[in-house]
Parts: C-alpha cells; sequence; structure tokens
C-alpha cells in the first residue's frame, strides 16, 4: 500500500503540484473529512505548512472545507479529480499555445532539440508517432517497439504506412516489418542500443537509447531527417540481401521522389 501512495504522489506532481499537497490530497481519500491537524499527522506534513498546502489545494479545487471549529477536508472524488486536471490541462495547453501563436517566432530556428533521459526519448518518440500522417519509418531495438506498441497501432489504424526495421526478435509486427529475429541479449553483447524515427520525411530522432546516460536529438532539419532515412534505408537493403527478401516495394514506400531529375539534369549539361 506504502508503494502505491508513492506512486500515486508521484503521479500526480507531474501536474504541477507540490509533494505535500499530493501527500495532503492522497491522505484525505484514505480518512475524509479530516481535520487539518489530523491530516498533518496521517501525511507526516509539518503543521507550520499543512494550512497553507490545504489552502492551496482548495483554491485549486482539489478539497472542500466545512465547518469552522475545527474546520474539515474532504477530498475531490477521484473520478472527478481526473475530468478536473484534463479540462485545465486542456485550457492551459490553449492558452499556452494561443500565446505562443501571438509571439510569431520562427520554427527554423527551432529545428533541432537534444534529448535527455530514457524517459524523455520514450515521450518524444510517441508524441512524434502521434503526430505522423504519412509514413513512420523506424530502426530500433525490441525494447522501444515494445514502448511505442499502442502509438505504432494507432498510427496504423490512422492509415500511416508504418516500417519497421530491427535487428531483433520482436514480439509484434507493424506495418511492413523487416527483422533479423536475433534474441536482443545476444545483440547487447556486441552493440548499444539505438533508435531511429523519421516521421513523414519531416522529422527524425536518433541516438542512443540507452536507459542509462542516453544522448539523443530530435530535429526537422531536412538534411538531417535524409540522412536518417538513408541510414535505415541501407540496413533493410543489406537485410534484403542477406535475408534474400525482395525489399524494393519497402524502400520505394520509403523515397521521396526529388524535385528534379538527376538524369535529366545531367543530359541537358552535356548537350550545352
Amino acid at each position: 500500500m506504502a508503494d502505491l501512495q508513492e506512486e500515486l504522489i508521484t503521479l500526480l506532481q507531474q501536474f504541477g503540484l507540490s509533494r505535500n499537497a499530493c501527500k495532503a490530497y492522497v491522505s484525505l481519500l484514505k480518512n475524509n473529512p479530516a481535520t487539518g491537524y489530523e491530516i498533518s499527522a496521517q501525511s507526516a506534513i509539518p503543521r507550520s505548512a499543512i494550512y497553507a498546502t490545504l489552502n492551496r489545494l482548495e483554491s485549486m479545487g482539489l478539497v472542500n472545507s466545512e465547518g469552522d471549529t475545527p474546520k474539515k477536508y474532504i477530498p475531490l472524488a477521484p473520478s472527478q479529480l481526473i475530468d478536473h486536471l484534463n479540462s485545465n490541462h486542456s485550457e492551459n495547453i490553449n492558452g499556452l499555445e494561443s500565446a505562443l501563436d501571438d509571439l510569431e517566432l520562427d520554427e527554423e530556428a527551432f529545428d533541432f532539440w537534444h534529448i535527455h533521459g530514457y524517459n524523455n526519448l520514450i515521450i518524444k518518440l510517441k508524441e512524434a508517432i502521434n503526430k505522423a500522417n504519412e509514413m513512420v519509418l523506424m530502426n530500433s531495438w525490441a525494447k522501444e517497439v515494445k514502448q511505442l506498441e499502442s502509438e505504432l497501432a494507432d498510427a496504423e489504424k490512422r492509415g500511416v504506412k508504418v516500417i519497421l526495421f530491427s535487428f531483433c526478435k520482436l514480439n509484434k509486427n507493424f506495418g511492413k516489418t523487416i527483422s533479423y529475429n536475433i534474441a536482443e541479449e545476444k545483440i547487447a553483447d556486441i552493440w548499444r542500443p539505438k533508435i531511429v524515427l523519421v516521421v513523414d520525411h519531416q522529422i527524425s530522432i536518433m541516438g542512443s537509447a540507452k536507459e542509462n546516460g542516453n544522448r539523443a536529438i530530435w530535429t526537422s532539419n531536412e538534411a538531417l531527417t535524409k540522412i536518417a532515412m538513408d541510414y535505415t534505408i541501407l540496413d533493410i537493403t543489406l537485410a534484403g540481401q542477406r535475408l534474400k527478401i525482395d525489399v524494393s516495394e519497402v524502400v520505394e514506400k520509403i523515397m521521396k521522389k526529388d524535385n528534379f531529375d538527376l538524369d535529366q539534369l545531367i543530359e541537358k549539361a552535356q548537350l550545352k
């Protein structure tokens, strides 16, 4: 039970609540109504801080008070808490989006971003796949594919072309999957885990996929995205040769037709 309470407190903190506020709310879920003194004792929040914490929770609409001597507090029901946080989150996101649009910033100035930490990497991968409209190209190990199963499945349902390459044996295939079916632990003895993701020929995420000391990048730079795409095309092409399978259709789906025909350009140059 203690572990479950700590997990709940950690999750609530991600919505902008202080640790004391989370502890007070969780304490009230177990025992309510309760006085400030009782909440302080049950949650190990210092008495000097408990009333400021409860006032903050009340102003946020997460607790209500009743009576006066002594005042007692009751928490917002868990089912209503989800709706409350979801509504606030949506309003805040919409407000932030509107304010950022008003700044009229040049997006090209932000076309490169370092990703530190494995959890942040997974978050950015999910975000990118969820925004895909045409194609998701991923070169990954089994561990990351498993964590992205829901997002990849949703992308397929939206009609997005999903192309997945891996040296590892995968539990589940998506779209067109090409794999050497090697046990991940055997590969780990030779290589360090890495990830390459290209979405809609427009953005890419690539780098290390280590759980500790992870470093990767997110970019919308066209040249870097082309490099990421070509890197995976090479892996797929070599896999086709080694596994004796025809990957030409897959490569064709990945390739984005250039705005000019190189052969025609050379021919015109030679005629001059």
